[in-house]
């Protein structure tokens, strides 16, 4: 909450206006001592966003090249299961004579 303006004061204007008129010159001055000396870096700042992106230089390229390395793996085991069930199915087809089957019935005799 602001303190009452003292009568003299347009509502406008707040009382800290009141100050002796000075010079531009001396004005400035009092403002620049006030603020004290002024920092001067002696060397140049290292950017925080440098360490990020070099993280990302190297981890996205590596996790591509680490999936498709892994996919190629995946399709070619793929691959050699798909020839093993289809030589499975070949073998499976068609008439199936075992031969251990076949000998017992024609070396035997029936007793009539």
């Amino acid at each position: 909450m602001s303190p009452p303006l003292p009568p003299c004061a347009a509502p406008g204007q707040s009382h800290g206006g009141a100050r002796k008129a000075q010079p531009r010159g001396e004005a400035e001055e009092e403002e620049e001592e006030s603020e004290g000396p002024e920092y001067i870096p002696k060397k140049k700042a290292k950017n925080p966003m440098m360490v990020i992106g070099y993280a990302w230089m190297i981890g996205l390229p590596t996790g591509i090249i680490g999936f498709v390395l892994a996919k190629r793996e995946v399709d070619k085991n793929r691959l050699k299961q798909l020839k093993i069930r289809q030589r499975m199915k070949r073998a499976n087809e068609g008439e199936y004579d075992g031969s251990r089957y076949r000998h017992h019935t024609e070396n035997v005799k029936p007793d009539h």
